[in-house]
């Protein structure tokens, strides 16, 4: 394992430095590591993360769920794709994400497509993690009311849409365009589509303050930069790299100064880096010890194949 010559804070100032939006390439430069070993301490750390927060944010007493969804592009912008090109991999994709506006807790999140079927496997995974009656809010896209009512069915919830209404902020058309779209929200409506939610409370301000947060401080979400992702599994894993340290080690001023793992009850104390190198290490051991076991039976296996085939030639 390439990152096993790092010592733990190494990695820690590793993932640090790119959980603050610094690309890959400059953290190799400051650190003096090679590529390769930073590649995997960010997929490894990811993947650790992604495992924990979906095993442990279950059953959450969440009352209100903010629901939204960021655009980016992984190895090329989709609108300069052919249409013959395979858009599995490469192309436009969203990161669905849903907040639990109280405590700051990301709770769930899925990288994919804007598909409505994407959509209704995000909406399954946010009912299958909040326990008791919530009230979800979400913007005006289109596939979001059915996936909610498929979703949610059998449970407790009600469910209102925020629409915001932008208008240009006192520019010309072509200043507009210069400016590269400079918008202000003119005014919101709100609108109850099941139940009797809070329309006060109905907002996705919060979700789209943790949008921001990513985009400033996760390099790949960067606009009109070259530090974009150039691979769909690394993309996931670090959007959960950096949605794991949002959670569990950032502090949050909005809640006295805890994380929101701490204040949604998850975590009795404020995680640190070290602590994330640690805590991936656990996990990583059984499956490094058993594929060095496959490996030694693998070896045993051949030695014996070989050694069965010199007696049928005596």
């Amino acid at each position: 394992m390439s990152n096993a010559r790092l010592s733990a804070e190494k990695q820690a100032m590793v993932l640090a430095a790119i959980c603050e939006g610094m690309p890959m390439n400059a953290v190799t430069r400051m650190f003096s590591v090679g590529k390769k070993a930073v590649k995997r301490v960010v997929e490894e750390a990811g993947e650790a993360l992604a495992d924990y927060m979906d095993k442990n944010f279950r059953d959450l007493p969440i009352i209100r769920a903010e629901i939204d969804e960021q655009w980016q592009y992984v190895g090329k912008h989709g609108q300069r794709m052919g249409k013959d090109e395979d858009r599995t991999e490469r192309g436009d994709f969203w990161l669905w994400a849903a907040i639990d506006p109280c405590s700051k807790l990301v709770f769930s999140h899925i990288v994919g497509t804007r598909a409505a079927t994407t959509g209704f496997q995000f909406m399954a995974d946010v009912a299958g993690r909040v326990a008791g009656h919530v009230q979800i809010t979400t913007d005006n896209l289109n596939s979001h009311a059915g996936n909610v009512r498929a979703a949610f069915s059998g449970q407790s919830y009600s469910y209102a849409i925020e629409t915001k209404v932008f208008a240009e902020d006192g520019l010309t058309r072509a200043s507009k365009s210069r400016r590269k779209g400079v918008e202000k929200t003119a005014f919101c409506t709100r609108k109850a589509i099941v139940g009797n939610p809070n329309l006060r409370r109905a907002t996705t301000s919060h979700i789209e303050r943790v949008f921001l947060t990513v985009r400033q401080e996760l390099a790949r979400f960067s606009r009109m930069t070259l530090a974009y992702s150039k691979d769909l599994e690394m993309h996931k894993l670090s959007t959960c790299l950096m949605i794991g340290v949002y959670n569990l080690v950032r502090k949050h001023s909005g809640i006295d100064g805890q994380t929101p793992a701490q204040v949604a009850g998850v975590e009795t104390k404020r995680w640190t880096m070290v602590d994330v190198v640690n805590m991936t290490e656990r996990y990583w051991q059984p499956k490094r010890e058993q594929e060095n076991a496959d490996k030694a039976l693998a070896r045993r296996l051949a030695e014996d194949a070989v050694f069965l085939a010199a007696l049928e030639k005596l």
